[in-house]
């Protein structure tokens, strides 16, 4: 076999950078779109139009959107090539408002019963969150997330109430890190959240108090879905708004 010349081998890595440079292109231009609008839910990929607008091969482009399909926002069906992601919202509205309610209740009662290494466990999980967060791990981020308050509402002790929480949770965590995708700014106001929510808890704070800061922590997520799922759906109705 014959060596490599030098030139050979930094033209290929030359060749590589450039081709990884257009599948990060395709990536944010793509996924940009699914987020403002412009690809609907079910909006079909034509690979080799978004090829073409951007001015590469289909290769990166078939990259992005398979990292696309890693994230949720997309999916391959056979036969039918990529398509965006269909997201029920209407369900993920009302299941997650349900899960509001039953968490308030759940994290109030609990109040009593931490205990002073459960509080450090919580501080734990919110560094993790915050470090997921910096490093935009959105699969950690709500791993941590979950455990946070999977921890504080085991301590209620009320078997029926987690059992009911738990089928609820089981109804969104398919479109949960999606969600999260397409709504990165709540994972700033979580922590703060969560960090509003743990001095109450330590702090004995009324039962009424601590149940109605948890119940909305669960409902500002709710209303920031709400808010990119009209903004969303202006877009795909008039096209000319969305932005790049």
């Amino acid at each position: 076999m014959l060596e490599r010349s030098r030139s050979e081998t930094i033209a290929e890595g030359a060749d590589n950078t450039d081709t990884r440079s257009k599948q990060e292109i395709a990536y944010q231009q793509i996924k940009q779109r699914i987020i403002n609008g412009t690809y609907s839910a079910g909006f079909r990929l034509v690979i080799d139009r978004i090829a073409t607008e951007l001015g590469c091969s289909a290769i990166p482009v078939r990259e992005a959107a398979r990292r696309l399909e890693a994230e949720g926002l997309v999916v391959y069906e056979r036969n039918a090539g990529v398509r965006v992601s269909n997201i029920d919202s209407t369900s993920y509205v009302e299941t997650l408002s349900v899960l509001a309610v039953l968490e308030g209740y759940a994290t109030a009662l609990a109040a009593d019963k931490l205990a002073a290494t459960d509080f450090t466990q919580l501080r734990e999980f919110n560094i993790r969150m915050q470090q997921a967060r910096e490093e935009f791990d959105l699969e950690s981020y709500s791993k941590f997330n979950q455990a946070f308050h999977r921890l504080i509402c085991q301590a209620s002790g009320q078997a029926y109430l987690l059992d009911e929480m738990d089928n609820a949770q089981r109804r969104i965590d398919s479109v949960r890190r999606v969600v999260f995708m397409l709504i990165p700014h709540r994972t700033t106001d979580s922590l703060a959240e969560h960090r509003h929510l743990l001095a109450l808890l330590e702090g004995k704070a009324p039962f009424a108090e601590i149940e109605a800061a948890a119940r909305s922590h669960k409902l500002a997520t709710v209303q920031a879905f709400e808010e990119w799922n009209r903004i969303r759906t202006t877009n795909s109705l008039n096209p000319g708004l969305a932005v790049d």
